[in-house]
């Protein structure tokens, strides 16, 4: 679900409240949203991050106000890590929390994530009837008896996920293989904790742009292209790996010890390929409608079972969380495990290390034997009133020859590929992904959806 406002400089959907600073999203808009979140959550206890971008201190300040007037007890705890956070808040017995971070958003961008108290994004229901207390603006402060001091976070309850990650990583293995991994931060909030993650592995981390500030280095997609910095010295570096994270640590790219940036497609179904090995046949699955058929392939390889959800990490974590999936993702460089319904860029790279260091061998010869395809990602214009309407009427291009699914936009599902039309829900555009085994007929599928667009 996505409300429009302010000609898409500010929106709401299956992130929360996303939006351009000054000109969307502002103190006000944080505030109203947080004291939306007040009477949501009934005035509980709130935990709230942040990223480290220059306009996420004056966002927290909005919302940390906003939610002590409602009568929450606010516990700040600064700059966190989206992984982080879904860990602390039910290990904290939190009613829930916000999240500030730009995420994989441009500079200029920043957003207001709403978590639950199991940690995950909220579901379509609790989205829903948010948003709806804010746009009605249904909400109240409290009485200044009611108003409780908003405190900092509780340093135990870092050092208790830093436990949690422990259990959940071969220690032992990772330790004694002795790694060298390049991580890039982008100057986020994985930049806070770098060196206790290393410490924590018995790692040599080598980091770039890796101080928690204002300066965002570079696009922060973890795509090959902001790989640039770390390809060329990876292998003269004897690096096990190279990782590219967004600013809070939820996506992550990956760059092989031979110094080849891959896809952000690719991360998850590296992760897949070794993390099904440890659990029986039959085993749920969940990714996305638009993710890459390697995953797919990597499934079957292993005799799990596969669940596809609408786009979005909210959507992938929810089909998750009700199929008791024991892993879920997607090609947007995110998965996770049964451990914990959030994407933790610490988590993901840290399995990444172990699977070089259990199965002892290179990054590079794990991704030899991966499936993989050609993959065609192209933004359409698309300003119409009447887009949804178009969009189903390009179901009879190919509807004919290809499988039909209309779970989120138009997949066309052929034997060696697929494509998906899909209207953005943040800008006016139609996405569309044309993957298969030929880079030829990716193309060519995309060229005929896009003159076929064009005729509508």
């Amino acid at each position: 679900m996505m409300q429009e406002l302010n000609t898409r400089l500010l929106t709401l959907g299956g992130a929360g409240m996303r939006g351009k600073i000054g000109s969307g999203l502002t103190p006000a808009a944080a505030s109203d949203f947080a004291a939306a979140f007040a009477s949501f959550t009934g005035a509980g206890k709130v935990l709230v991050g942040c990223d480290p971008r220059t306009s996420s201190g004056m966002l927290k300040c909005a919302v940390t106000a906003a939610l002590a007037g409602g009568g929450c007890e606010v516990i700040d705890g600064g700059i966190l890590t989206a992984g982080i956070m879904h860990f602390l808040i039910p290990a904290g017995g939190y009613a829930g929390g916000i999240l500030i971070t730009g995420g994989h958003q441009a500079a200029g961008w920043n957003a207001l994530i709403p978590l639950a108290p199991d940690g995950s994004y909220f579901d379509q229901l609790r989205q829903r009837e948010l948003f709806d207390l804010y746009l009605g603006r249904r909400f109240e402060p409290v009485r200044a008896s009611e108003v409780r001091p908003i405190r900092p976070l509780d340093s135990g309850e870092l050092e208790a996920y830093w436990a949690f990650l422990g259990r959940n990583l071969d220690l032992a293995a990772i330790r004694g293989a002795e790694l060298t991994l390049l991580g890039d931060f982008c100057n986020g909030s994985g930049a806070r904790f770098a060196g206790r993650f290393a410490s924590l592995l018995g790692i040599r981390l080598i980091g770039l742009n890796d101080v928690p500030c204002g300066t965002i280095p570079r696009d922060p997609e973890p795509r090959p292209r902001s790989a640039s910095p770390i390809r060329s010295i990876v292998a003269p570096l004897g690096a096990a790996a190279g990782v590219v994270f967004n600013s809070d640590l939820s996506r992550m790219g990956i760059v092989t010890d031979s110094g080849e940036p891959l896809s952000e497609e690719l991360t998850y179904p590296l992760a897949a390929d070794y993390l099904l090995e440890k659990n029986a046949p039959g085993a749920t699955v969940v990714t996305n409608i638009c993710s890459s058929r390697s995953v797919d392939d990597v499934v079957a390889r292993h005799g799990a079972r596969l669940e596809r959800s609408r786009v979005g990490q909210a959507a992938v974590i929810d089909l998750a969380r009700s199929t008791d999936a024991v892993l879920a993702g997607e090609g947007s460089g995110s998965f996770t495990t049964a451990a914990l319904r959030g994407f933790d860029g610490f988590l993901m790279a840290g399995l990444l290390l172990e699977s070089i260091a259990v199965r002892g061998i290179p990054l590079s010869r794990q991704l030899a034997s991966l499936p993989r395809y050609a993959m065609v990602k192209q933004a359409i214009p698309a300003n119409s009133p009447n887009a949804y309407s178009m969009l189903r009427r390009m179901s009879r291009e190919f509807g004919e020859e290809a499988e039909v699914s209309e779970l989120d936009g138009l997949r066309f599902d052929w034997p060696d590929g697929f494509l998906s039309l899909r209207l953005s829900s943040t800008e006016a555009s139609l996405r569309l992904i044309s993957e298969s085994k030929s880079r030829e007929a990716a193309l060519d599928r995309a060229w005929r959806a896009r003159l076929a667009w064009e005729r509508l």
